[in-house]
């Protein structure tokens, strides 16, 4: 285990010259300033020639000086996958995904985003100087989507950790980046915007990896790809938040950009990372959604979630939980939405007993429930009839799925449709479009039931493939 410092922010935040009055000039007449050509300043008048253009020189001279202090504190990555095609053998192609990272220690520990460094067998870091090192991952978390590396650098500069109470919406923010990896040189790419707002939702977004974004900054510095797991800064050359990710509805769209906010929970996330420490989530088993207009008539609280889902013999199907089962409060503290329930369940300790809360056909009850170990192999039943389970993809065996995968078998059983490289499940010899009848031995109807086989399982386990026979699948 790498041991990390105590506190990774150690150095201290830089002050930035003082700012000339060009702020109410800029709202009065700045615009004239900005789209004028600098040969014509003269004929805007005496006070835009003279104050204005001076105004914005002195906006421009302090962004640069943000820019010159912050480089040395940004990183470019560059890190190769294998080319994962399922099923097929290791044909040596390689995918190259470009990245960004900050330095968060003195003794080298850079952090940046999971997925820019997700399955890499070689990750390089570039340094502000030109120097290319290999890095390490100390330890990643696909839920948080973030990671922190391990080089052989020292003495370097480390970025320092903004007050999260100052931060807001409207507040200037400079991003440093290595955007489609142009950033060879060490001379990393600037973008500036503002915070447009805080706590987005992005419903959706990474949930085959079971990433959790419902607290993101939005920003309106444009990001490319290459920008991921690089930071944002505040004017005072402090660390808000790390680029995520961008959403645009079609190629020529500019997109919205996205980054995990450094809020103190997730601070303290990143130093058990860096710690080499493995993050744990609270885990529940049950799909919620918000009450429509009727029910909430029915609740008569402007707070509650509605239980569509409950994962069979799961923590909450153990406790009594049931579909329609209204939850208010989640240890003492109103559940206002599924995304503030599912980060009061990841927050807490894997193995704790809570108190639920709830309404069940007009009457109010208590339910305790002690909360299991998230795991991704566990959660993808919520997503519709989905199943990863030791690197296969399995789905319930609809119409559409035997459609899709050309199977014409009956409806009992699950289909594969995925299967990882080098997986458990590949070194088996389980195909895509494979029907699995059986799990130790006992028929499987559907994705909900095979999860139910498998989850307690750790060590090999029989399955029957339709037309294929017994394989013992291992851990």
């Amino acid at each position: 285990m790498i041991r990390a410092p105590s506190s990774w922010f150690r150095r201290e935040p830089f002050e930035v010259p003082a700012w000339p009055l060009w702020l109410v000039t800029v709202a009065l007449f700045g615009l004239s300033a900005l789209v004028a050509p600098r040969g014509v300043a003269g004929d805007l008048g005496p006070a835009a020639a003279g104050g204005g253009v001076a105004d914005l020189e002195g906006l421009e001279r302090a962004f640069r000086y943000v820019v010159e202090q912050v480089a040395p504190y940004v990183v470019g990555i560059r890190a190769q996958r294998p080319a994962t095609v399922p099923g097929a053998g290791d044909d040596g192609q390689r995918v190259v995904i470009n990245g960004s990272g900050t330095i968060i220690s003195e003794d080298g520990l850079i952090l940046t985003s999971e997925h820019v460094v997700q399955a890499a067998t070689d990750i390089e870091v570039l340094f502000h100087d030109g120097q290319r090192v290999q890095a390490l991952v100390v330890a990643a978390d696909p839920r948080s989507d973030l990671a922190v590396l391990q080089t052989v650098r020292a003495a370097l500069r480390p970025a320092a950790l903004c007050n999260w109470g100052d931060v807001a919406r409207g507040q200037w923010i400079v991003v440093l980046g290595n955007p489609f990896g142009l950033g060879h040189d060490g001379q990393l790419s600037v973008s500036v915007g503002v915070i447009a707002n805080l706590g987005r939702q992005l419903p959706g977004l990474g949930e085959a990896d079971d990433r959790f974004y419902n607290d993101m900054i939005q920003i309106t510095a444009p990001i490319s790809p290459g920008n991921s797991g690089g930071p944002l800064f505040n004017i005072h050359g402090e660390l808000v938040g790390v680029v995520t990710a961008m959403h645009t509805r079609a190629p020529a769209d500019d997109g919205v950009g996205f980054a995990v906010p450094m809020t103190p929970v997730k601070r303290r996330l990143v130093n058990l990372l860096a710690q080499g420490r493995p993050i744990e989530y609270g885990y529940l088993g049950a799909v919620v959604r918000l009450p429509d207009a009727t029910e909430r008539v029915l609740i008569g609280r402007t707070y509650g979630v509605v239980v569509q889902r409950v994962e069979p013999e799961g923590p909450a199907a153990q406790a009594g939980l049931t579909a329609n089962d209204v939850i208010l409060t989640f240890d003492d503290q109103a559940v206002t939405g599924p995304g503030q329930l599912a980060e009061l369940v990841g927050q807490s300790p894997v193995g704790t007993s809570v108190d639920l809360e709830l309404l069940r056909g007009g009457q109010t009850l208590s339910l305790r429930v002690s909360l299991d170990l998230r795991d991704v192999s566990r959660v993808t039943w919520m997503r519709g009839g989905t199943v990863c389970w030791r690197g296969m993809r399995l789905e319930d065996l609809s119409a559409d799925a035997r459609r899709r995968m050309c199977a014409d078998a009956p409806a009992a059983g699950v289909i594969v449709t995925d299967v990882a490289h080098g997986s458990p499940a590949n070194r088996a010899n389980i195909q895509i479009g494979d029907v699995i009848e059986e799990v130790d031995g006992q028929p499987v109807r559907d994705t909900l039931e095979f999860l139910k086989r498998v989850h307690a399982v750790q060590g090999p386990l029989g399955v029957f493939v339709r037309n294929g026979g017994p394989r013992a699948v291992g851990p």
